[in-house]
């Protein structure tokens, strides 16, 4: 019994070092310590672009799309094409999309205000046909 709790306290170890987004949370009885994931406010955005734009704009705006990274409370960037996975229900119409894990809905708030955003889509927007943004608490 002993060596299950050293193997368990071992991999929660292990764990935790991997993700840090991964909290122990030990109540009264600190022979059972709980796991807990605090889960993100995920910002995704979907584009169509407008006929005509290039390659090469597009490469350019997926580069400065990481740059919202740098936004405080921006956990990850994540963006990418429709994958070349093929059901039923599938949305694939899209050319390109964002997804944007933050801490929380006030990150989401002071995301939207900011100069790194801002200045994205003052420079990039000529070229979106259509917009699509979903938003997860």
């Amino acid at each position: 019994m002993r060596m299950t709790k050293v193997c368990f306290a071992l991999l929660i170890l292990a764990f935790t070092a991997c993700h840090s987004d991964i909290k122990i949370k030990t109540g009264e009885n600190t022979d059972s310590p709980e796991l807990s994931v605090e889960p993100p406010f995920i910002h995704t955005v979907y584009f169509w672009f407008k006929e005509g734009v290039t390659d090469a704009q597009i490469r350019d705006f997926a580069r400065a799309s990481m740059g919202l990274r740098e936004i405080q409370g921006v956990l990850k960037v994540y963006d990418g094409t429709p994958a070349a996975t093929d059901r039923p229900n599938l949305e694939k119409s899209y050319d390109y999309a964002l997804v944007v894990l933050m801490k929380d809905l006030a990150t989401h708030d002071a995301y939207q205000q900011d100069s790194i955003h801002l200045n994205l889509l003052a420079t990039y927007s000529s070229m979106f046909e259509r917009v699509l943004v979903t938003d997860i608490d």
